[in-house]
């Protein structure tokens, strides 16, 4: 089981609507923010809500949901109490189901402090075993070979279990889940390897920023409150009690029916989906006791009204404001999204975009943390420039004063205008991910009164109440406020931060706190918002009128609408929703030629996007939104929103103005918005976790005309924006453009967009064919070894990234044959690895196999992360592994055994799952968009895969997948083993291998591997 504990909880009432929408407005709006990591994070952690018990038996088939919305619900309550939603989707070619059950990590404490942890070890050891299926992780050895997988995790208040498999195997799948919540076996000898595993996700999540800020606000809470306790686990409480015990008492505690809400979405009929939840989950004993409820706020009283300062481990320094704003049922229900939608806004007059203008921030979110059953905290996250880093004392004070304005400012009017986005947001929302819903939609289920609203918690308030918004705004003042601020590298002396006097142990970060001056809140208090120019917006120009969908068009599709030396485009009609997509690659040749070109156009972009600033975040929220995104051969500019055609016209010519002509940002802005935001986002990657960082090497590695992001970022620190313009202009008159239009218009209104982008640079487009070579160098026979310090100079685990060449990616029959046979292979190697690896010889956390792409070239690649074992152990075992896995290939291929069927029946079954992955295609009409536009925009466009793949398929048999193994796994494979040395293994070299076969220099390996010369063609 591949449990996670998740210690955030998720903002209050969001739905499908306001908590994608708000993940993309940041990550488009923004381009490459700090907030986008948050946003992810946050959607993450998503938990449960307060119990609300419903009324046996009620069913409920009329459940809101968006107007396009091909799917059907029904809502009941089964006799136990557990409360049950079925989507039938007749589409899906996977199914799933997600399980919330009503309790968390602070319950831990009722069975003891030396117990903490418990419901995070419960959460790993539900799925070890049941009384009808005693196999250990037997639902995960069905799903790995039915095309699925499962996960949990463990936040405060509840936890979170799901799976997905094959739709033809939802109800195998089921009746295995279901059996383990019934009768779990709790087998000691099994349990016991449990603990080395949680061991190694706490060291995992140990040099993690969003870890070390959560830890420091427990660390700040009331010690009475069980808010306050350490409850991920570690191996070392778990070796002094008897946990195995334990367990089982917290789950015949707390595991009961009424605490659970279950979301199954198939493409079974409702009728069965029902049939297979009553016969399946009726058995699920419910226990005689109320849900856990921690009504009292950990924030109150002495613990109030803290400034503290922690090391974050991050390259990057912010504040979080926390206000605390309710510990009731009712005060947490309150209805508060206009006030986080003004305090979030970026528009002129505002909060956001002042604090810019002074050069203090680069970006600012406003959210919600809501315990359900507890407690509720308005939070405002401000990620600092260096300016701002000694300016905490204004920066809030400039907050306070917007505060007083919104006070005298949010009308029926403003309500209304916010109500009337979220409505029609939801309205035509877009289809969600399957995991995503199984991870999500159970713990809403809690949070409403009615079923009916399930999907749309954000619009359960229809009418604008003065006193609730009057209520939380009487809590965001200077006397209710904590202040954490975190960073690396802390000048004291210049700042007057007080000494970092205290050690989190168990997060390793230094850390104080102290009360906020009484100076301060007093500096607070004032009144200077006629000082400032703050404002709160004016009625939003970009809210759509015209949702109407175009008829349906008989051309073929997707269509060339023009055609010419330097810019080709491609349309293709959707009106499954009526919004309508932009997606252009700007292939830029002199990116390319030098680092200081890859430097300037990426500032040159940024300075686009600031100079766009103030109606980024009105369109937005309006679903108009734009991104560009630097890529090796220049950049791809994505625009989105609803087909109203003059208000998308607007927005499109808005933007592509902006790239041809940018103008001029303010001083303070471009110094320290612009340039440290292009800054922080290339030097995120030397503080991630070393599995992410030996994708990125690997790039870097293969992919000759990448640029390393260290030497990107001191040229970047050199450039005036007056040369990056100069620069950047002199760049774009030499290029070409591939588009790609998709969505609810005709193609009349495709060309119309698509020649105004080739209109605006018609004198820059280059008047020949032209091609990109991708510059992929590949690697010779043999094994390579390269050993490398990891990035991050306080990074405890180890990594072993392995990538074997398999292919060069081309049209043809033999490489279809060859990407067919390496997905078969990454998926029915994944599982096994995990067992193996993880679980069984607990050398880390993180287990990966799949294909990876670089350019022209594919890899299969096995990847371990770990801190207990030294890398060459590792390796050994990774190394170890791949060897012996040919041996159960073999026997899968040949007669397969009593729990993993093989044979004949076997791999056609799984060469079919492996197609089907191979052309699914996203179920979202934005997802779609992005996957059409990245085949017309590749160097293959050719988008009838299909045919191709099967012709390739027909062919393959059983024993082709032992022959690939044979030829591209072991024996004389094409293989580099990056060993990736955390800091307590420094690297000392290798004795036991060949020395012309490991390096530690990189340029050595290079001129070992790489004796070619690539060229460009344009």
């Amino acid at each position: 089981m591949k449990g996670r504990y998740k210690p955030l909880p998720q903002l209050n009432g969001d739905d499908l609507d306001n908590v994608f929408h708000r993940n993309k407005q940041r990550t488009n709006r923004s381009r490459w923010k700090f907030c986008y990591a948050c946003s992810l994070l946050l959607l993450l952690f998503l938990a449960a809500g307060a119990g609300v018990y419903v009324k046996r038996n009620m069913f409920q088939t009329n459940v809101m949901k968006p107007k396009y919305d091909r799917k059907t619900y029904k809502a009941f309550t089964l006799e136990n109490g557990l409360k049950v939603l079925l989507i039938h989707d007749k589409l899906t070619i996977l199914s799933g189901l997600g399980l919330d059950v009503g309790v968390g990590s602070m319950s831990d404490t009722e069975a003891g402090e030396e117990f903490l942890g418990l419901a995070h070890y419960t959460e790993h050891a539900i799925y070890m075993g049941s009384e009808n299926f005693p196999g250990y992780n037997e639902l995960a050895n069905y799903l790995q070979v039915h095309g699925g997988n499962d996960n949990a995790f463990t936040t405060q208040t509840h936890t979170n279990f799901y799976f997905y498999v094959n739709s033809r195997n939802i109800a195998h799948g089921v009746k295995i889940f279901a059996s383990a919540f019934k009768k779990p076996l709790f087998n000691p000898e099994v349990l016991e390897g449990e603990k080395q595993a949680i061991q190694n996700e706490l060291e995992k999540d140990i040099p993690q920023t969003v870890w070390k800020k959560f830890s420091v606000l427990k660390k700040t809470a009331d010690p009475e409150h069980p808010f306050y306790r350490f409850n991920v686990g570690t191996k070392q409480i778990f070796d002094k009690s008897d946990f195995v015990s334990k367990i089982r008492w917290f789950y015949e505690k707390y595991y009961s029916s009424h605490l659970m809400n279950l979301v199954l979405l198939s493409s079974m009929s409702l009728e069965g989906q029902e049939q297979l939840i009553r016969q399946e989950f009726a058995g699920i004993k419910r226990r005689n006791f109320t849900q856990p409820t921690f009504f009292s706020n950990p924030y109150s009283g002495r613990y109030i009204g803290q400034y503290s300062v922690y090391e974050n481990g991050a390259l990057t320094q912010d504040i979080e404001l926390l206000f605390p704003i309710g510990n009731t049922p009712k005060d947490i229900a309150r209805d508060h999204k206009v006030i986080l939608n003004l305090l979030g806004d970026e528009s002129t007059g505002t909060v956001t975009s002042h604090l810019r203008d002074k050069g203090y921030i680069i970006d600012l979110i406003v959210s919600t943390l809501t315990f359900r059953e507890s407690f509720s905290c308005l939070t405002v996250q401000i990620h600092l420039t260096t300016q701002g880093v000694c300016h905490v004392r204004e920066i809030v004070k400039v907050l306070f004063d917007f505060i007083r304005i919104m006070r005298r400012s949010i009308t029926k009017e403003v309500w209304d205008e916010n109500y009337s986005l979220r409505k029609f947001r939801f309205d035509y929302h877009d289809e969600t991910d399957l995991k995503t819903m199984l991870k999500t939609i159970p713990g809403w289920m809690s949070s409403v009164s009615s079923p009916s609203h399930y999907l749309s918690t954000s619009l359960t308030q229809t009418s604008y109440k003065k006193e609730d918004i009057d209520w939380v705004l009487d809590h965001l003042v200077p006397e209710n406020v904590n202040v954490l601020q975190g960073g690396m590298g802390f000048d004291l002396q210049a700042c007057s931060f007080p000494t970092l006097d205290l050690f989190d142990d168990d997060f390793k970060s230094k850390y104080t706190t102290m009360k906020i001056p009484e100076d301060w809140i007093k500096y607070w208090s004032s009144d200077s918002t006629a000082t400032y120019g703050l404002a709160i917006p004016g009625p939003n120009e970009f809210i759509p009128t015209d949702f109407t969908i175009v008829p349906k068009s008989t051309l073929p599709q997707p269509s060339v609408t023009i055609d010419q030396d330097g810019f080709k485009a491609y349309w293709k009609q959707d009106s499954s929703l009526p919004k309508s997509y932009i997606d252009c690659k700007f292939f830029v040749p002199s990116v390319v030629q030098s680092i200081e070109n890859a430097a300037v156009l990426r500032l040159y972009l940024a300075i686009v996007s600031e100079s766009l600033d103030s109606i980024t975040y009105p369109a937005s929220s309006a679903e108009y939104v734009f991104m560009f995104a630097p890529v090796t051969e220049g950049f791809k500019m994505k625009i989105s929103g609803f087909s109203d055609s003059e208000k998308f016209f607007k927005f499109l010519g808005v933007v592509v103005d902006a790239i041809k002509e940018p103008k001029l940002v303010n001083p303070m802005r471009y110094r320290y918005q612009v340039q440290e935001m292009v800054v922080d986002t290339l030097n995120r990657i030397y503080k991630d976790q070393p599995f992410r960082q030996a994708f990125y090497l690997s790039r870097l590695f293969f992919q000759r005309d990448s640029h390393d992001n260290a030497e990107v970022i001191e040229i970047i620190e050199q450039l005036s924006q007056d040369k990056v313009l100069e620069k950047g202009r002199e760049m774009l008159e030499r290029l070409a453009i591939k588009c790609f239009t998709f969505g609810n218009h005709d193609v009349t209104e495709s060309i119309r967009y698509s020649n105004y982008i080739r209109d605006r640079f018609i004198s820059h487009i280059l008047q020949s064919d032209y091609s990109y070579s991708g510059a992929v160098v590949e690697l010779p026979p043999g094994r390579w070894i390269w050993q490398k310090t990891v990035l991050n100079p306080t990074e405890l685990n180890s990594c072993i990234f392995v990538m074997n060449q398999i292919t060069t990616k081309t049209t043809s029959g033999p490489s279809l044959r060859k990407e067919i046979l390496l997905t078969i292979l990454g998926t029915v190697m994944k599982d096994p690895a995990y067992a193996t690896l993880r679980t069984r010889e607990h050398l880390g956390y993180t287990v990966f196999t799949g294909s990876l792409s670089i350019g022209s070239v594919e890899f299969f690649y096995m990847l371990l992360q770990g801190s207990h074992y030294t890398p060459d152990i590792m390796m050994e075992k990774v190394t170890g592994f791949l060897e012996s896995y040919r041996v159960t290939l073999k026997h899968l291929i040949t007669e397969g055994s009593e729990d993993t069927p093989g044979g004949d029946k076997w791999f056609e079954q799984t060469k079919r799952d492996a197609i089907n992955r191979l052309l699914s295609q996203p179920e979202s009409q934005a997802g779609l968009s992005d996957y059409f536009a990245s085949t017309a925009q590749s160097a293959w466009p050719f988008f009838n895969r299909a045919e191709y793949t099967a012709t390739a398929a027909r062919r393959l048999k059983k024993e082709d997948l032992l022959d690939f193994y044979d030829s591209y796994i072991i024996g004389d494979s094409r293989q580099l083993i990056i060993q990736f040395h955390g800091t307590n293994y420094p690297i000392r070299g290798n004795t036991t291998l060949p020395h012309r076969s490991l390096f530690t220099d990189e340029r050595e390996l290079r001129e070992r591997l790489f004796d070619v010369n690539v060229d460009f063609l344009w």
